[in-house]
């Protein structure tokens, strides 16, 4: 243990449980493009990635169909390799603990869809599989499983969404999907979501950059901000030389005299 436990500065990153909310109005095939990359770049293994997804249900099949076809024309192979979409995980553990969340979805009623499976290589190279219906009774809707393991929830009724996003022990990012047509709905979400996690992705995948923007979360899944200038004042400590304005001429000697490094000129 530190023996001063009270001088730590935390700024971390955490786990995270991103939720891709796809309205009925949305633009379908750019809500698949957008969630395709946002679960699968770097193998889902990243925690900006989107490990849920909740689809309005008048637009569920179209998007799982979509999806599914999106999923199916990704290449595995090594990271080398031209063209290459999927490759081998770090975790040797990984497959297994993927495995048993499929199994248990499975086991509660979700459709296990592996569209590529017949490139699976075994091991720890593991072609991205799709969870659905998925519901809060099953672990892939409730843990972060840092894979490539898609699973898609089915909504409609605004206020089943607005649950998942308050009940989570995670409040890092989300995604929305919309055309913006029932503007009551999303400022309603957008409202809560800004109170549920550090970002909103509008029409578009979780993600971090640019480093401009304040990195962070809230729950469980982070501790303070993470970015170039919040970071830099995080694991700083300001401090000031005070005096009263008769003492003006010898603090600016100081300044132009450069023998102390703290003090500058404005």
């Amino acid at each position: 243990a530190h023996p001063c436990p009270h001088r730590l500065k935390n700024c971390l990153s955490l786990e995270a449980k991103n939720v891709a909310i796809v309205c009925k109005d949305a633009d379908i095939d750019n809500a698949v493009a957008e969630c395709a990359l946002g679960a699968l770049s770097y193998n889902g293994q990243r925690c900006t990635a989107i490990k849920q997804m909740m689809v309005h249900k008048d637009v569920a099949d179209e998007f799982v169909q979509k999806f599914t076809a999106k999923v199916g024309s990704l290449k595995l192979g090594l990271p080398w390799e031209a063209g290459t979409d999927i490759t081998p995980l770090p975790e040797p553990s990984k497959p297994q603990y993927l495995a048993e969340l499929r199994a248990d979805a499975e086991a509660k009623g979700a459709k296990i869809i592996s569209p590529g499976a017949d490139q699976d290589w075994g091991y720890t190279a593991v072609f991205p599989s799709i969870a659905y219906p998925v519901t809060k009774d099953m672990r892939v809707m409730q843990e972060e499983q840092f894979g490539p393991l898609c699973p898609i929830a089915v909504w409609s009724d605004i206020a089943e969404v607005e649950e998942y996003v308050m009940t989570s022990i995670y409040g890092q990012q989300a995604a929305v999907f919309t055309s913006g047509s029932d503007m009551d709905m999303v400022g309603s979400l957008l409202d809560l979501l800004a109170h549920s996690v550090g970002r909103v992705n509008l029409n578009c995948q979780c993600q971090r950059s640019p480093d401009t923007f304040p990195f962070t979360g809230r729950k469980s899944s982070a501790l303070g901000t993470l970015s170039v200038t919040e970071a830099l004042i995080v694991m700083s400590m300001e401090s000031l030389v005070a005096t009263k304005s008769k003492n003006a001429s010898l603090v600016e000697a100081l300044a132009q005299s450069k023998k102390c490094k703290f003090l500058s000129r404005l």
